[in-house]
């Protein structure tokens, strides 16, 4: 009697497997949809996070008896009014750095091409011209056109000429879209500062008249406004004396348009790991263009790893504690993701999302454990 094998009935197994596949397929569907309307949903995240900065200042304005709308277009002016401000005081800074790229660039070719004739280099670069000229030599050979029957009339295709009117033209365009983008993402946070908690009332509404479903969403709403509003507070100051220090080192260096620069590393703070690598490097390279030597590059470089290890290294878990409770391979994962997802502008949110959705992952059944992947803890 042979023994006999009991076999899942084809209902389970397709129950199973659609378990299996249905998760694969919607997160497939909601990264094909990010990605593809990234035009639509970048202004609205950035509003958000905008929102969440500015939401604070709205906020006092109205304990002083100062209606939303009111007050929300009084701090979006006073911000728009700073930045303007700042552009205004760093314009002849930023016009000089413009005008002397392509001296810089120049000066880049010929320091790199006296270090290599000068070294053990000289004869690597024999070759590669030597290379270069056999390639050419080939090249020109084989693209000779044979002669031209009789009765066959020759064509030749000329090239279109240079015309700088083109590239004013590309330039133009892009400003233009992105002074439009810029458009958006201010009525969005003005709006979102107008209605205040509005959207938060009505959430708590749509998820049913359970009690405790109403309970879980309000906790989960007031703890991502805590941790967001805690974490861009943070690092918009942290931004700020990253900034201001750089600025004030590579000035004692000697290093030209240091202010520029300065504020060139405050933005890039707002970027985790990658901001700072870049900020260190690219000013390592500034202060070797204009002393020419490696020392003062790596000066330069030195007194900005340094001011960016003090701030996230003490300044900011001091002041931010766990505030975003993510750890670092996850976080830098979510940068990875993120960044491919939208690009630069992924990686300056990736922080804030992975906030959020960790925050609703831990209390939602069945995504705890998303949420313990991303734990600190």
């Amino acid at each position: 009697m042979s023994d006999s094998v009991q076999t899942a009935p084809p209902e389970v197994e397709s129950t199973i497997g659609w378990q299996i596949v249905g998760p694969i397929v919607a997160v497939a569907t909601a990264v094909f949809i990010l990605r593809y309307a990234a035009a639509v949903f970048i202004p609205v995240i950035l509003a958000v996070l905008v929102g969440y900065a500015l939401d604070p200042a709205v906020t006092q304005l109205a304990r002083w008896r100062i209606p939303r709308p009111l007050g929300a277009m009084v701090v979006v002016v006073g911000v728009l009014s700073g930045l303007g401000g700042t552009a205004y005081f760093l314009r002849d800074h930023v016009i000089a750095v413009v005008e002397t790229l392509p001296d810089t660039a120049r000066r880049v070719r010929t320091i790199l091409q006296e270090r290599l004739e000068n070294g053990d280099g000289s004869s690597a670069l024999d070759r590669i011209k030597q290379a270069a000229s056999e390639i050419e030599k080939t090249a020109d050979a084989t693209a000779t056109a044979p002669p031209a029957k009789a009765g066959v009339t020759k064509v030749q295709i000329e090239p279109s000429r240079f015309r700088v009117s083109d590239y004013f033209l590309v330039g133009s365009r892009g400003l233009a879209e992105f002074a439009a983008q810029v458009t958006v993402i201010l009525f969005l946070v003005y709006f979102l500062l107008a209605s205040g908690d509005l959207y938060k009332r009505k959430l708590v509404r749509i998820v049913g008249s359970d009690f405790s479903k109403k309970r879980i969403t309000v906790e989960a709403l007031h703890e991502i406004d805590r941790q967001i509003e805690r974490f861009l507070a943070v690092q918009i100051w942290m931004s700020v004396f990253v900034g201001v220090t750089t600025w004030l080192g590579l000035a004692i260096i000697g290093v030209a348009h240091a202010g520029i620069w300065g504020a060139a590393a405050g933005v890039l703070n707002f970027i985790p790991y990658f901001g700072a690598v870049i900020a260190s490097v690219g000013l390592g390279i500034v202060a070797f263009v204009q002393f020419g030597t490696v020392a003062a590059g790596f000066e330069a470089g030195s007194v900005a790893l340094f001011i960016r290890v003090l701030e996230g290294g003490l300044l900011s878990p001091m002041l931010m504690g766990r505030a975003a409770g993510i750890n670092g391979v996850a976080l830098f994962v979510s940068l990875l993701f993120w960044g491919w997802l939208w690009g630069i502008i992924g990686t300056l949110v990736a922080v804030p999302i992975m906030m959020i959705v960790k925050t609703v992952c831990e209390r939602i059944d069945g995504l705890q454990a998303v949420a313990e992947l991303l734990s600190e803890k």
